[in-house]
């Protein structure tokens, strides 16, 4: 197993790092790992004290995230890392309300965590783990508000400057209005995006000022939508950009709302360009698209990974291969792969001859491309990673192992390791380590002029 092993205190950090979206939850202190440049504290809404740290690491060998939480419930999908932005990083933990009834009618409360790599309002500087307020309805159940639990996938966070925003988008029907029940009848139903927001400042870490949630519905712009483009929307991942976030369903195409911290926010649908990217809705593509923002944040660039032989998972048929394409969505530039390219400079003892999964562009080269490699031969598959460059149609570096199969199953990340098969989900770029960094400079330039 390949480990993203920090020194605390040592050498400079990853510009930006790949989370790996599994929680390394580690209650007791003799498996939590912990580098002190990125630990912060925190307490759920129940009052169970917790701490986080990031063991970071150079991609492609992926970051993590560790959790010791020993007051919070047991239970397996109960903590979440839910999405990041610059100097930003939210998850979720959920607790028991009452912990001596945790049945399937418990009370769950939803508590959202914004780490905070450089909170600037501090003198000393620490990252900061603040809690935000969560969005209640009524429930009839308890008699009294309840958390709304909102899909961890479909939540996104957007850091503009001193202000934050915090949204969950659903698509939701409404017929438009009408003045008489004949008009009524003749409408067509309209589907539209209903964004849940919660806005503050970053510089705060009080866990409630008084702010509060906002609902807003907002009509679907675009060219050429049709009711089944938004028909069974499913969210697999939201990826901010600039000032907007990016709801993406990877069988359909993007949920492009601006102005997300501001006070009029637009939502526009853009389709997956079928001309240019080989459209497969019957397999699974968020296995093999990845929507990702490269070259410094200017850049928002679709990567397709398309099997020849047609298949949504397992081994690729013999003689078979596949193709892929980088397409940026902001200007002009595309790269195109084939898998025969690549095995032809490529001898098999280098690069195995296995189909590349969960594609990630660099977040600061947009031809510099980072893959899973999945062995579906085994019970228990050997995951790796590898780096490619579009342009020159290269391997970057070397094969990193990942998962060794079985073997991990004997070693400190055995519950990662059975947990992947039905978690593979992409790794979550990051460039909050740049901060840390940015700080630590800062600090010894100040030092020295002393």
């Amino acid at each position: 197993m390949a480990n993203a092993d920090a020194a605390a205190g040592s050498g400079a950090l990853p510009n930006w790092v790949m989370l790996e979206r599994f929680i390394f939850r580690r209650d007791d202190p003799k498996t939590f790992r912990e580098d002190r440049r990125t630990s912060a504290i925190g307490e759920t809404s129940v009052g169970a004290h917790l701490t986080v740290s990031f063991i970071l690491a150079e991609p492609p060998t992926p970051s993590r995230l560790y959790l010791s939480w020993p007051e919070g419930p047991k239970r397996e999908k109960m903590c979440h890392l839910v999405a990041a932005h610059r100097n930003l990083v939210l998850l979720r933990l959920d607790s028991f309300v009452n912990a001596s009834n945790p049945s399937p009618f418990g009370e769950i409360v939803h508590d959202y965590f914004l780490y905070i790599a450089d909170p600037r309002s501090r003198a000393e500087f620490t990252p900061v783990l603040r809690r935000l307020p969560p969005y209640t309805v009524y429930n009839t159940h308890y008699g009294r508000p309840a958390t709304y639990p909102f899909e961890p996938a479909g939540v996104g966070i957007l850091c503009c400057g001193e202000q934050f925003a915090l949204a969950y988008m659903n698509i939701c029907s409404r017929y438009p209005e009408s003045e008489t029940s004949s008009e009524l009848e003749e409408e067509e139903e309209v589907l539209e995006a209903q964004v849940w927001v919660f806005r503050s400042t970053v510089g705060d870490d009080s866990t409630d000022r008084g702010e509060k949630w906002k609902i807003k519905h907002l009509p679907i712009n675009g060219k050429k939508i049709e009711y089944e483009d938004l028909l069974n929307w499913k969210t697999h991942e939201v990826v901010p950009f600039k000032n907007a976030l990016c709801w993406v369903d990877y069988d359909r195409g993007i949920l492009y709302c601006e102005d997300v911290c501001g006070d009029t926010p637009k939502a526009f649908f853009v389709g997956f360009p079928r001309d240019e990217v080989q459209y497969q809705p019957s397999l699974r593509p968020e296995l093999y698209r990845s929507l990702c923002v490269t070259e410094g944040g200017d850049t928002l660039a679709l990567v397709d990974v398309s099997r020849h032989d047609g298949a949504a998972v397992g081994r690729m048929l013999p003689d078979s291969g596949f193709t892929i394409v980088s397409m940026a969505l902001t200007k002009p530039a595309t790269f195109a792969v084939d898998a025969d390219e690549l095995w032809a400079t490529h001898p098999l003892k280098d690069l195995p001859r296995e189909v590349m999964m969960l594609p990630l562009l660099s977040m600061d080269e947009a031809n510099v491309a980072h893959f899973v490699l999945y062995d579906w031969a085994h019970t228990v598959g050997k995951v790796s990673l590898v780096t490619i460059d579009l342009r020159t149609k290269r391997m970057i570096g070397s094969v990193v192992p990942y998962i060794n199969g079985k073997e991990d199953l004997s070693t400190d990340d055995a519950d990662m390791v059975k947990a992947k098969p039905g978690f593979f989900m992409h790794f979550l770029p990051t460039e909050f380590p740049k901060f840390l960094n940015l700080h630590r400079e800062s600090t010894e330039s100040a030092g020295s002029l002393e």
